[in-house]
């Protein structure tokens, strides 16, 4: 009996520390849980990593004569996106615990186990190319009117834009007359003190290029030694899915592409989104079209 009591005794304390890594391996596995998976549920983070990528770009132009938006030599303003599916782990295949005091269907329950892919799949958010949707808008009228204004020119656009020759602006504006809409327009202002001569835009939207091609910017000087550009552009099908994504977007990257090869970026701020969701959803709702 007092044999049979001891060998028991070393049984129990063989086995205990086998239970004890299981359990610390649970635990690991439980942490690595708990602290993925969390980063791609805020595409925002996305666009703080593409504002930091840009300053990173800005900082490396040495040349001081250099213009300090030039990126055309490099990639601007993306942010690496993750893979589809992320593995915590690589499977453990091709395994097999030796023994011979299993069963041959014991020793299948073991492969099994053994070989089955436990890693944890990670899903990202938000990476595919936005296109058009004809969703229902959910705000009102009356909760979009605070922010919107009719200026003298009769063009309903964000109040917040400056129609002034010297400011900086890309925005969302149509004619509105006896409660009628006209055509959506894309709007954008360039001041400067050396010309720019743009003949494209490039939107970098949540990673993705959306091009525009300005149909007859306008370009002058202000007396003052400053140059400012325009364009005006009634959006056409042809672009509806860069208006979907300009309205949904977590974040946007602007570059002004020079006729001789010059480019100009600027990273649009959260009012400039807000924006044009706010004027294309009330574009909507007066019976406005793409």
């Amino acid at each position: 009996m007092i044999k049979k009591c001891i060998i028991l005794l070393l049984v129990a304390l063989m086995t205990a520390p086998m239970g004890l890594a299981g359990s610390v391996h649970d635990d690991d596995d439980k942490n690595r849980v708990e602290q993925r998976g969390i980063r791609r549920l805020h595409p925002e983070r996305e666009r703080a990593k593409a504002i930091k990528k840009l300053q990173e770009q800005l900082s490396r132009r040495a040349d001081p004569n250099a213009d300090p938006w030039d990126t055309s030599d490099e990639v601007w303003g993306t942010v690496d996106l993750p893979p589809q599916a992320v593995a915590d782990s690589a499977a453990v295949t091709g395994h097999r615990i030796p023994s011979t005091s299993k069963s041959a269907s014991e020793q299948a329950i073991v492969d099994d186990l053994i070989n089955t892919d436990y890693s944890i799949k990670e899903y990202g958010v938000g990476l595919r190319r936005m296109t058009w949707h004809d969703e229902p808008v959910t705000r009102t009228i009356d909760e979009l009117l605070p922010f919107v204004t009719i200026d003298a020119a009769g063009d309903c656009l964000s109040r917040y834009v400056s129609r002034d020759k010297t400011s900086n602006e890309v925005f969302f504006a149509f004619a509105f007359e006896d409660s009628v809409a006209g055509p959506l327009r894309l709007c954008v202002h360039y001041c400067a003190d050396d010309p720019l001569n743009f003949d494209q835009l490039t939107f970098n939207i949540d990673g993705f290029d959306y091009v525009f091609y300005p149909a007859d910017p306008q370009r002058g000087e202000t007396g003052t030694g400053l140059y400012w550009e325009m364009s005006d552009d009634v959006l056409r099908p042809g672009y509806k899915d860069l208006v979907y994504a300009l309205a949904h977007s977590h974040w946007i990257v602007l570059k002004l592409v020079s006729e001789k090869g010059f480019s100009h970026v600027k990273m649009l701020t959260d009012g400039q989104r807000d924006d044009f969701a706010n004027v294309l959803a009330l574009y909507r709702l007066l019976g406005g079209a793409i």
